[in-house]
């Protein structure tokens, strides 16, 4: 009887190390990975430029008639789409992998594993977490607390992946950005011109995106930090007790903040109920 890990791809080398300009031989997984975190973080620096300088051309006035802190907006929100992308691209590639697949019965694996595709995800996504931290320090002043502690916290989080550190638990936690085309459609929808979307386009993208954020952030995050938690209970005398304490609660932490997000989705979704009750009456 066939399972689903039959058809589904794993990929375990990692095609770019050959690329490492140096060391020839190096002493951990951050220096084995570090050109690829560098690259990764000025792809996604390069993307948000190209958008600045392109929209304009593609988009016209639609795009130069918003204010700054919109234009800021629209040009993360194209990186966004474009590491979701990547991201949900490393999770089919990643998702049944042994270590991964089999944490219930090898979770020492699981927690202290490694493989070369592996860290590949991992410093991919930890340049476009150094790309998010770095765009929240430039832009203070227009996203705050919040979003910066956001960014740090996943910086962290995936960044400890190539101690390593939970390193086969990456694409769990990457299967997030299966929300994210329907969040950043969702934001282009709202601050972009009047008629941009029809209502019945951003009626459905709206609905699909509370169904997939609620499923896929809420019901899953909080599911798969039990699961690594119980794995790290089993690992427990291979590691140091600051890692897991600080992963986990920054996790926790994360998935609460994924709560409030979708909180503040069902009052928006609400308001605008009532106002199409309203115009209809």
């Amino acid at each position: 009887m066939y399972q689903p890990i039959d058809f589904f791809p794993v990929k375990t080398e990692d095609p770019f190390l050959q690329y490492r300009p140096f060391p020839e031989n190096p002493s951990n997984y951050f220096e084995a990975h570090w050109h690829e975190i560098a690259a990764s973080f000025l792809f996604y620096v390069s993307i948000q430029y190209i958008s600045a300088f392109s929209s304009k051309y593609i988009f016209g006035e639609t795009y130069t008639k918003l204010d700054r802190k919109t234009k800021v907006n629209f040009d993360i929100h194209v990186v966004s789409q474009v590491q979701c992308v990547i991201s949900i691209y490393f999770v089919v590639n990643c998702w049944y992998h042994p270590m991964l697949y089999n944490y219930t019965t090898d979770p020492v694996s699981s927690i202290v594993g490694y493989y070369p595709f592996g860290g590949l995800v991992a410093a991919a996504t930890t340049g476009y977490f150094l790309w998010d931290t770095y765009v929240c320090l430039a832009y203070f002043s227009l996203f705050g607390t919040g979003f910066l502690f956001h960014g740090l916290a996943a910086l962290y989080v995936f960044g400890t992946a190539l101690i390593p550190f939970c390193l086969p638990w990456v694409p769990a936690f990457l299967l997030f950005e299966v929300s994210t085309p329907f969040v950043n459609m969702n934001w282009f929808a709202s601050k972009l011109p009047a008629g941009t979307f029809s209502d019945k386009f951003v009626m459905i993208n709206g609905l699909i995106l509370m169904i997939v954020f609620f499923v896929v952030r809420i019901l899953w995050g909080f599911y798969a930090v039990s699961q690594v938690a119980g794995s790290l209970w089993h690992t427990r005398h291979l590691l140091n007790p600051f890692f897991p304490v600080v992963v986990l609660s920054l996790n926790m932490m994360l998935n609460c903040l994924n709560v409030f997000w979708f909180y503040k989705m069902v009052k928006i979704a609400q308001k605008k109920a009532k106002a199409s009750k309203s115009k209809k009456e």
